[in-house]
């Protein structure tokens, strides 16, 4: 039988070697997406193969979906590769198939993608509610963000060395006296509100991880960071993706979350600026790699903290 896939990449080769010939698996590669991520076809039918270093991320999220009754309308599933077998042990990684939405990712700078996101994302929370299996636990949000600070300052020599130690200091302040009124939040009261009535959370509500088909309908896809918490984590950073793309339009923000009950526990999870914490940090990590220059990485923040400042003080004005 002739390999269905790329030679060079000794990996890849190995694989699906193994799914074809040992499986005797009908699975074809088409393209290599990321490192054990492949675009795929099975039995004629287009997929994603992934594969998992930890067999509770993927277990999970099969046990889940076999008890969401509306995963067809809303998310791409995971699929077997035989009746009742989800996952295939090889190469170190648990493999998995999940269907492969057809279209393009959303355009958070489209008011309609961002509609569409904000529905697509409330029907998940409102028909997966109640869904009765074992979730991997997460740190609350405001903890996540706390140690996206640590590494922050820990960056500081980079601003010294380019001139830009007073917005370093800017920035530093502003995240830690918004982040100390988030922590500030009676988390434990409503985590526990969450998990007693198994609340959902996608976990990565980035623009990529939505899909707007050609029919324009729009699906979620990588559950990954599935976990059960209150839905306004989710609320909160979809709400900081759009930021960027309505930041000149200030009070419109509001208009896409009108679902939003703890409203003012999610301003104070808008407002503070985590995210311009995670890009710069991103693109920090690639300079190391040599993939990028400190002063390409430095002028993009620089940018985007001008602008969320003129929010900031917007909404607090506002508030």
């Amino acid at each position: 039988m002739k390999a269905e896939y790329k030679k060079g990449d000794s990996y890849t080769d190995r694989l699906f070697h193994w799914i074809q010939k040992e499986e005797n698996l009908p699975v074809i590669y088409e393209r290599t997406i990321k490192p054990k991520v492949y675009k795929v076809s099975f039995a004629g039918r287009p997929m994603i193969l992934k594969g998992y270093r930890r067999l509770h991320v993927i277990q999970q999220q099969i046990d889940f979906f076999e008890h969401w009754n509306y995963a067809s309308r809303t998310a791409a599933r995971p699929l077997p590769f035989r009746p009742g077998t989800f996952t295939l042990g090889k190469l170190g990684c648990d493999w998995a198939l999940f269907e492969r939405m057809e279209g393009r990712h959303a355009d958070f700078d489209r008011h309609q993608d961002r509609k569409k996101a904000v529905r697509i994302l409330h029907q998940f929370h409102r028909t997966t509610k109640g869904i009765a299996v074992l979730s991997i636990p997460k740190d609350p949000l405001y903890v996540k963000w706390e140690r996206r600070l640590e590494q922050f300052l820990e960056t500081k020599d980079v601003f010294t060395d380019l001139g830009r130690r007073q917005m370093f200091q800017d920035i530093s302040s502003l995240v830690q006296r918004r982040l100390e009124a988030f922590a500030d939040c009676p988390w434990g009261e409503i985590e526990e509100r969450a998990w007693d009535s198994h609340e959902w959370l996608h976990g990565d509500v980035a623009h990529h991880n939505f899909i707007v088909t050609r029919d324009q309908s729009i699906r979620m896809i990588d559950f990954d960071l599935l976990h059960t918490g209150p839905r306004v984590y989710d609320h909160i950073q979809l709400a900081q993706r759009f930021l960027p793309h309505v930041e000149s339009e200030r009070s419109t923000l509001v208009q896409y979350f009108p679902h939003v009950k703890e409203r003012d526990i999610w301003w104070k999870g808008v407002l503070v600026p985590s995210d311009l914490l995670r890009e710069w940090l991103y693109g920090y990590r690639s300079c190391l790699r040599e993939e990028s220059s400190f002063t390409r990485q430095m002028r993009k923040l620089e940018k985007a903290w001008e602008s969320r400042k003129k929010f900031v003080r917007y909404a607090e004005h506002m508030l």
